[in-house]
């Protein structure tokens, strides 16, 4: 099953990224040479992809654009790329004022006046004393601090605590901006930084646990056992837009009960009727990074990642008997044999998302693989589900 399932997986992966990646158009604009503003969609791409080039459509033309033929590209209430920063190349334009910040391939770029000064910190090699050492070159802070001198106080402590990030480098700028207390743009201004999703579910699982016996003991076991249950569970998905709209991570609890039965029947001497019985009452919690692809009237994601479980209520019960001719022989009950409290194991899912009014409704499938249910010993066993769910995200 497992296999089966990694299969359907991987070609579902291939499709998905063939049919949804490639005609992502949103409502947008070039800038074209001589400084007009032409309205159209462009192809929402990474920014690995926009700083080569353009894909813009217009009266259901699709043309490719690039840094040498138009000044800039944009979205509406969105990224903006420029080409008049790096030649050959479309930059981030993150902010827009008497200071500006830009975004390349490998660094960020400051603009005062009409100087452009690279933002990148790199290891170098030094001789002290005789001896070669590597150490952080951060001219950089430097090139900052001598930037924002003229309105900002005491810039080597502000200096000193900045990151060489976006958001760390766009608040910076942001607030040197409105000290100088001229017009600026903040692009991305209104999409989070952070953004909270919570929901809940509800689903059936069917889950199975296997049995593998290293020796000839406890042939009571069966190999297998199975059971479908219900399911209930609470989600936060925390992501940060202005990074990327694709990536989150997601926090899960579920609750299971689930019970599995066996007989297994032994024909010696005498005939042995063995009845497993095993209860299990779960918390889930799975923990995984969610991507998903370009969504238009349906939505579709995949998720991979980390799953804890931890028996509230975990038994085994185990009921014996015997008939040699005409005897039956019935024994005490007992256990079968002893549960872990804790689990660790793995998952993967995909699923489906729309969007209403108020709230976004999914549909998901998910496969858990549990290993280490039981203490080693004479036997391993290991459990494994596959989850089908209905999620409602609050907006």
């Amino acid at each position: 099953m497992k296999y089966k399932l990694l299969i359907a997986f991987t070609f579902f992966v291939v499709i998905a990224n063939s049919s949804f990646c490639q005609n992502n158009f949103r409502n947008g604009f070039i800038i074209t040479l001589e400084k007009d503003t032409i309205i159209g969609q462009v192809n929402y791409r990474s920014n690995t992809k926009n700083y080569k080039s353009c894909i813009f459509k217009s009266d259901q033309k699709v043309r490719e654009y690039f840094p040498e033929e138009i000044i800039g590209f944009g979205y509406y209430n969105d990224k903006f790329f420029s080409s008049q920063i790096i030649e050959g190349s479309f930059v981030e334009v993150l902010v827009l004022g008497e200071i500006s910040l830009f975004k390349s391939q490998n660094k960020y770029h400051l603009k005062k006046d009409t100087s452009v000064y690279d933002l990148e910190s790199f290891s170098e090699e030094v001789k002290i004393d005789g001896k070669v050492g590597i150490r952080e070159n951060n001219r950089w802070r430097g090139i900052t601090s001598y930037l924002i001198s003229d309105c900002i106080n005491n810039t080597n402590n502000v200096v000193s605590k900045l990151k060489l990030e976006e958001k760390s480098l766009t608040k910076l700028v942001v607030r040197y901006n409105k000290c100088k207390g001229l017009d600026f743009t903040e692009f991305k201004a209104r999409k989070p930084w952070i953004k909270y999703e919570y929901g809940a579910t509800v689903g059936i699982v069917r889950s199975e646990i296997q049995c593998r016996r290293i020796s000839r003991s406890m042939p009571y076991l069966d190999d297998s056992y199975s059971s479908i249950n219900p399911s209930i569970g609470i989600l936060l998905s925390i992501s940060s837009p202005r990074i990327s709209e694709r990536i989150a991570f997601q926090s899960e609890i579920h609750f299971i009960k689930s019970s599995y039965s066996s007989l297994v029947i032994i024909n010696n001497v005498s005939t042995e009727y063995h009845d497993t019985y095993i209860d299990l009452s779960t918390l889930s919690v799975p923990l995984s990074f969610k991507y998903s692809f370009p969504a238009k009237k349906y939505g579709l994601y995949l998720q991979a990642g980390i799953n804890y479980d931890y028996h509230l209520n975990a038994k085994s019960k185990l009921l014996s008997e015997s008939v040699t001719g005409n005897v039956v022989n019935t024994f005490p009950e007992r256990s079968a044999f002893e549960i872990n409290k804790n689990q660790i194991g793995y998952w993967g899912g995909m699923g489906i998302l729309k969007s209403y009014h108020k709230f976004k409704a999914s549909i998901a499938i998910r496969y858990f693989g549990m290993p280490a249910l039981n203490k080693p010993g004479d036997f391993t066993a290991s459990n494994s589900r596959i989850l089908i769910n209905l999620i409602l995200f609050k907006k």
